[in-house]
């Protein structure tokens, strides 16, 4: 067993018997505050300001152990960047500057390095398991809106629906021009992989959609 523990009472431990899916969460938890959160501790940055005072302890500790959850897909050489780049680019007035970056721009700034696991972006997940993944699957633009929020992070407004159904109108006939070009045996390796990938994404949307059913359908039994 592992256990990394920082001033702020925040440890991160790996214990036996879990799944292997929950087993990879926990040690994902371990090297954020291994890699990140003990190197800001040793370099001795304070907690946030919030509202022109200090982030009280307890908030601090709650925003810590969240993005221990939010990060855990870094790899952990990204992870030591993200640590040394608040390090060198402090918040704060004045000089010398040694604050922690707020939550948002943690997050920010690890998505620019690596960008996180779809099923770990809430916004998919939720958006397309809620009431607007059905119709979205039944309109044949399940896979166009799934990309958008991947690209985006936030739902489509009015403009994005019309370029997401264009875009799901051409998708449907490249399907039937790579497919003819398969049957034919003139497919190019560069076809087949656009088709892979299609395919791919069109298979996680339909289980984040299910999931989403499911879990309406157990809430309302």
């Amino acid at each position: 067993m592992q256990t990394y523990a920082s001033e702020t009472g925040n440890g991160a431990t790996v214990k036996p018997g879990l799944s292997a899916a929950a087993t990879e969460k926990a040690e994902g938890r371990a090297r954020v505050q291994a890699l990140l959160w003990d190197r800001i501790d040793e370099a001795g940055m304070q907690r946030p300001r919030h509202g022109g005072s200090l982030m009280t302890l307890d908030v601090y500790t709650a925003m810590r152990r969240r993005l221990c959850d939010r990060l855990a897909y870094l790899d952990p050489e990204n992870l030591l960047t993200l640590a040394e780049l608040m390090i060198c680019n402090a918040a704060g007035a004045g000089r010398p500057r040694f604050g922690v970056w707020p939550e948002a721009a943690i997050l920010s700034e690890a998505k620019a390095l690596q960008t996180p696991p779809v099923m770990d972006m809430p916004i998919v997940t939720s958006w397309l398991a809620s009431i607007e993944g059905p119709p979205a699957v039944a309109g044949g633009f399940e896979v166009e809106l799934f990309r958008h929020l991947r690209r985006t992070g936030r739902p489509p407004l009015a403009y994005d629906m019309h370029k997401i159904r264009e875009d799901a109108t051409e998708a449907n006939r490249q399907i039937e021009l790579v497919g003819g070009r398969i049957a034919r045996d003139v497919a190019t390796t560069e076809d087949r992989a656009w088709l892979e990938a299609y395919q791919r994404d069109r298979r996680t949307v339909l289980q984040i959609v299910k999931a989403g059913k499911a879990k309406r359908a157990g809430q309302g039994a």
